[in-house]
C-alpha cells in the first residue's frame, strides 16, 4: 500500500493556520525528505527542518528524533502566513532511501479467563463462582456457562443454570451465581460443577469450577480454643468447650487426640485421647488436659486439640489450639539518653510540603520556610494523543517514579483546554502496560497522575499550554483562541481549582507563551484569570508568564517580563503570584543577542532585564518554566552556564552567591526525548537518563538537608525471649516543649534472642537562647515482659546563649 498524507489544521487565522501532516508509509523508515506544493510561507516548523523552498515547492527533510517511524507513522507540523484562503498542502513525493520492510504486526496473546471454586452452606441460597481474567482487555470479552450435575443435584439440591457472561473493557472479575435448594434433609457434603465454553475475546485456562454445598441439617461439632497461664510448678488444667449445633434424639460421639505444637507432651502437657459423647438432649461437653509448670522464661506455647471419625454427626470447627501462657517474664528498662547539642535550623532548602506561598522573591511552605520546586516538564496531554507521551513504551507509574528518582520534586504538566473540557479518546498508549487507563478520558488521566503524585511525594503545577489539542503554543498569540474563549477559559480554571483543591497541585500556569499581545492586556487577563482561580482554591498558586515582546524590546514568548516592572500584576489574595519566563539557546533560534562579540557575558544582564530583576529586588519569585537544550551547540552550553548561574542566585556569574537562600524555582524542557527543540532528559529509548543533562542541573538541583540532631534511647531486656516480646512508648515534654522535639508514639518490639533496642527522637533546631532543657520516653504496656525502669530522660544541650546575646545587643530594644 503507497504512503498515506494526511493533513489536519488545529487551528486558522485570517493571515495564517497551523497544520500538522502525518504521513503512515509502507516501509520502515531511516531518514526521509519529502517535497509538496505549497501556496503559502512557514514561518515555523516543528519534527522537520526546511532544505528549499522553490517556485512554490518546499523540501523538507526529517529532524533527527523522527528519521523513523513510530508505530508506523512519522508527523511534523508547521505555522503558515498567508495573504487570504489557501489550500492545505499538496503533491505529496517522499524519497526516503533508508527504507526497509516493515516488520509483521505483533502477536496479540489474548487474556485467559479462569473460574474458581467455591463453598457455600445449603442456607446461603446461592453458590457465587468468581470468574476472571488474567489480565484487562481493550474490548469486551464474553464467556458462555452451564452447570452440571455431580453427587448434588439439579433441581433437589441446586438450580440449573445456563448463559453468557461479558467483561467489559478493563474489567478483570466477573461473579456467576446460582442458586441452592435449602431443604430439612439430613445429608452430607455435596457438589456441582459450572463449566465454561466458547469464550471471545479470550482463552478458556481453568474451564470448571467445583461448588461445594455443606448441609446445615446435620448436627454439627465444634471445639473452642483454650488457655491457662502454665505457672511455676505442679500442674494446671486447660479445659476444651466442644459444642454440638443442635439437640439429637439419639446419641452422637466423635473421637478427639492431643497433637504437638511448639508445645510438647510430657514436658508442657500431658497427652491425651478418648471418645466424647453426647446423650440425648445434650448441647456442650469439655475435654480437661493437664499443664505442666515451670520457671523458665519462654514464649506462650500452644499444641491442638483435634476432634475425628464423627458418628451421626458432622464438623463445623474440628481442630482448637491451646496456649500455655507463660508466666515467668524478663524485664524490661529504659536509659536515659545520652546529651546532644540541639543544632541550628537548616538555612537551605525545605521539602514542598503543604500549602506554598511566596515572601518577596521567595516560595515558602505553611511554616514560611522557603522551599525550590525543581519540576520537569511531561508534555501530550495538551497534543492530539491526549495523554502525556512515552505511554506507548513505558507504564505511567513507572514514569513518575523515575521522575522522582532523578531528582526532580515537581511535574509541569501541559494539557489543552479541549481535552479538559471536551475531553477526547487518549492514543499512543500500550493498554498492556497501562491496562488502569483503558476507557479513561484525558481528565481522568490527569486525576490519576495527580493522585500517584500525591502518594510518592511529588507536586504538580497545571500549564495551560493551549486551547485546541495540538503543538506548541496557540497559533494567535494570545491566550483564546477560536471557540475556546476567555470566559470559557476562566471556567476551566475555576473547575479545576476546585476539583484538585487539597491534592498534589501547588499552581496554575494561567496559558503557555501569550506572544502576539500586549504586557497590559495580557496582565489585565491574568487577573481575571488568577482571581477566578483564588476564588475556588486560594491554596494554589498562580503562575503568569511573560510575552514575546515588550514597546520594541523582543525575547522569547513568553519570557519578556520587563513591563511587570510599571504595570505589576495584582491578584486579590497576597502572596500567591509567581511570574514564569522562558528561556531558550541558539539551537531553539538563533537570536541577535547569541551573536554579537560581548557573547556571552552579555547573558546575565540580559536575563537580569528581561525577568531576573523581580527576584533579585524581591518583588516576587521566579520560576523559570520553560528551558532546556540537546547541549550540542558550544553556544547552547554556554547559555546554559551563565542561565544556571543565575538561577544559582550568582547573578552576575562571578562565582559569588548575590541571592541568600534556595536557587529559583524551574521547569526544564522536558522529560519526553520527542522534543524536536530540545530532547529530553530521557534518551529516545524513554528509559535512560541522559546525565550531560542532569550533571549540568546539578547546581540547581534540590539540595538535601542535613539529618536532625536525635536523642538515642536504648532499652533493653534482662535476657532473651523465645517468642517477641513488645512495648508501648511514647515521648513526653518536660522543661523541653514539644516545639524542641519531634513529639512521637510507637510499639517497640523485640525479635526472639534480641536483647537491646534504640528509639532515636528527632530535635528541633532552633536560634533561641533558651538554656539546657530536658524531655522524657515513657514506657508502657508490655506484653511478654514486665516494666523494671519504665522512665528515660533526654538532656538538650542549648548552642545558641551567644547568638541570642548578640541580637539583643543589637536591637533597637536593647540600645
Amino acid at each position: 500500500m503507497p504512503t498515506q498524507f494526511s493533513v489536519t489544521r488545529s487551528s486558522e487565522w485570517s493571515t495564517g493556520f497551523v497544520a500538522q501532516v502525518t504521513m503512515r508509509p509502507e516501509a520502515t523508515l531511516n531518514g526521509w525528505t519529502l517535497r509538496f506544493d505549497a501556496g503559502f510561507s512557514i514561518v515555523n516548523i516543528w519534527g522537520a527542518e526546511i532544505v528549499s523552498f522553490l517556485d512554490g515547492v518546499y523540501t523538507i527533510r526529517n529532524a533527527s528524533w523522527n528519521a523513523t517511524g513510530w508505530n508506523g507513522e512519522i508527523g511534523f507540523g508547521f505555522q503558515a502566513a498567508t495573504t487570504g484562503p489557501e489550500p492545505d498542502p499538496s503533491r505529496f513525493t517522499l524519497a526516503a532511501p533508508g527504507a526497509v520492510a516493515l516488520p509483521p504486526p505483533p502477536v496479540v496473546v489474548l487474556p485467559t479467563v479462569s473460574v474458581g471454586d467455591v463453598l457455600a452452606w445449603e442456607h446461603d441460597g446461592a453458590a457465587r463462582f468468581v470468574l476472571t481474567l488474567s489480565k484487562a482487555s481493550a474490548t469486551p470479552v464474553t464467556v458462555t456457562f452451564a452447570t452440571a450435575n455431580d453427587t448434588a443435584l439439579a433441581r433437589s439440591d441446586y438450580r440449573a443454570a445456563t448463559g453468557s457472561i461479558t467483561f467489559a473493557a478493563g474489567e478483570t472479575s466477573k461473579v456467576v451465581s446460582v442458586g441452592l435448594v435449602d431443604n430439612a434433609t439430613r445429608e452430607q457434603a455435596e457438589r456441582f460443577l459450572l463449566n465454561l465454553t466458547g469464550a471471545t475475546g479470550a482463552t478458556i485456562a481453568d474451564g470448571q469450577g467445583i461448588a461445594t454445598i455443606e448441609d446445615d441439617d446435620i448436627a454439627r461439632f465444634s471445639v473452642a480454643d483454650a488457655s491457662v497461664t502454665e505457672g511455676n510448678a505442679g500442674t494446671r488444667v486447660m479445659t476444651f468447650a466442644v459444642s454440638l449445633s443442635k439437640a439429637q434424639d439419639v446419641v452422637v460421639s466423635t473421637r478427639f487426640q492431643t497433637a504437638d505444637g511448639p508445645a510438647l507432651a510430657g514436658s508442657d502437657y500431658v497427652a491425651r485421647s478418648g471418645t466424647l459423647s453426647f446423650q440425648p438432649g445434650e448441647l456442650s461437653k469439655t475435654i480437661r488436659i493437664t499443664i505442666n509448670g515451670d520457671t523458665q522464661v519462654e514464649a506462650d506455647e500452644s499444641f491442638l486439640l483435634r476432634l475425628t471419625n464423627p458418628v451421626r454427626a458432622a464438623y463445623s470447627d474440628a481442630e482448637a489450639t491451646g496456649t500455655i501462657i507463660n508466666n515467668d517474664l524478663p524485664r524490661i528498662t529504659v536509659a536515659d539518653a545520652a546529651a546532644v547539642v540541639e543544632g541550628d535550623p537548616f538555612a537551605g532548602l525545605a521539602p514542598p510540603e503543604g500549602v506554598l506561598s511566596t515572601r518577596g522573591g521567595s516560595i515558602v511552605d505553611a511554616q514560611g520556610n522557603a522551599v525550590q520546586l525543581a519540576a520537569v516538564n511531561w508534555f501530550g496531554l495538551e497534543t492530539s494523543t491526549f495523554s502525556p507521551h512515552g505511554l506507548g513504551t513505558r507504564n505511567w507509574r513507572d514514569m513518575m517514579d523515575q521522575i522522582l528518582e532523578t531528582g526532580f520534586n515537581a511535574i509541569r504538566l501541559p494539557f489543552s483546554a479541549q481535552a479538559v473540557q471536551e475531553g477526547g479518546t487518549p492514543n499512543g498508549i500500550n493498554w498492556n502496560l497501562n491496562p488502569d487507563l483503558v476507557g479513561l478520558t484525558p481528565l481522568q488521566i490527569m486525576d490519576r497522575i495527580v493522585d500517584y503524585a500525591g502518594e510518592i511525594g511529588l507536586r504538580i503545577i497545571l500549564d495551560h499550554h493551549r486551547s485546541a489539542a495540538g503543538n506548541g503554543a496557540n497559533g494567535n498569540g494570545l491566550w483564546y483562541d477560536g471557540r475556546f474563549t476567555e470566559a470559557r477559559c476562566i471556567d476551566m480554571w475555576e473547575d479545576l481549582a476546585v476539583r484538585y483543591r487539597g491534592s498534589a497541585v501547588v499552581g496554575a500556569d494561567l496559558h503557555n507563551e501569550p506572544h502576539n499581545v500586549a504586557w497590559n492586556a495580557w496582565a489585565g487577563a491574568a487577573e481575571r484569570a488568577g482571581n477566578a482561580v483564588l476564588a475556588a482554591n486560594p491554596d494554589w498558586l498562580v503562575l503568569v508568564e511573560g510575552v514575546g515582546d515588550h514597546n520594541g524590546s523582543y525575547y522569547w514568548w513568553g519570557g519578556n517580563l520587563m513591563g511587570a516592572a510599571e504595570r505589576p500584576v495584582q491578584l486579590n489574595v497576597a502572596n500567591k503570584l509567581v511570574y514564569s519566563p522562558h528561556d531558550y539557546p541558539n539551537s531553539v533560534y538563533a537570536q541577535p543577542f547569541f551573536q554579537g562579540p560581548d557573547f556571552p557575558a552579555n547573558l546575565p544582564g540580559l536575563f537580569d532585564k528581561m525577568w531576573g530583576y523581580l527576584w533579585r529586588e524581591g518583588t516576587a519569585p521566579v520560576l523559570m518554566g520553560e528551558f532546556g537544550s540537546r547541549l550540542v551547540d558550544p553556544k547552547d552550553q554556554a547559555w546554559a552556564d551563565k542561565l544556571i548561574a543565575y538561577l544559582s542566585g550568582d547573578v552576575d556569574a562571578d562565582g559569588d552567591k548575590d541571592i541568600a537562600g534556595p536557587a529559583a524555582s524551574f521547569a526544564w524542557w522536558s522529560w519526553n526525548p520527542n522534543s524536536g527543540d530540545t530532547g529530553g532528559i530521557l534518551a529516545d529509548d524513554w528509559e535512560t537518563v541522559l546525565t550531560t543533562k542532569t550533571d549540568r542541573l546539578a547546581p540547581i538541583m534540590p539540595g538535601v538537608a542535613e539529618a536532625p540532631a536525635e536523642a538515642v534511647f536504648l532499652v533493653s531486656l534482662s535476657q532473651a525471649a523465645a517468642a517477641p516480646v513488645s512495648v508501648n512508648w511514647r515521648t513526653r515534654p518536660g522543661t523541653a516543649a514539644e516545639s524542641d522535639f519531634v513529639a512521637a508514639t510507637g510499639v517497640l518490639t523485640f525479635a526472639p534472642g534480641e536483647t537491646v533496642k534504640r528509639i532515636a527522637v528527632a530535635l528541633r533546631p532552633d536560634e533561641a537562647g533558651e538554656g539546657t532543657e530536658t524531655f522524657e520516653l515513657e514506657l508502657s504496656q508490655a506484653r511478654g515482659a514486665t516494666i523494671g525502669d519504665g522512665i528515660g530522660v533526654a538532656t538538650i544541650l542549648d548552642d545558641d546563649a551567644g547568638v541570642a546575646a548578640a541580637r539583643l545587643a543589637a536591637s533597637d530594644w536593647a540600645l
